[in-house]
């Protein structure tokens, strides 16, 4: 299991903490996905169609990070080249981490 942290910074934010090589699921979630209630919907609403046969695949760039999911994998990687800078996980884990987060 991934071990990460929501809090809230001074302006309500919410933020993820989590160090390796959690911590790149934890900037993720902070940078890309953010206070957006839809995103995470959205997410949630593409790994149901992969998990359901409905897709096989589904790819987005984002400002900071580019996320890959298969029917059984997510990969997520740093559109900036720092070596490291990626997380492969299964789709049912990245599906519990999103469903957290928009908790």
């Amino acid at each position: 299991m991934h071990k990460l942290r929501f809090t809230w910074d001074q302006k309500g934010e919410v933020l993820a903490l989590g160090e390796p090589p959690d911590e790149v699921l934890a900037h993720y979630l902070s940078e890309e996905v953010g206070n957006d209630i839809r995103h995470c919907r959205r997410l949630l609403d593409i790994i149901r169609a992969l998990r359901g046969g409905s897709h096989s695949s589904w790819e987005t760039d984002g400002d900071c990070w580019t996320v890959r999911l298969t029917r059984t994998r997510a990969v997520i990687e740093s559109e900036f080249e720092v070596p490291g800078r990626s997380r492969e996980l299964l789709l049912e884990e990245f599906e519990q981490l999103v469903e957290s987060w928009l908790r």
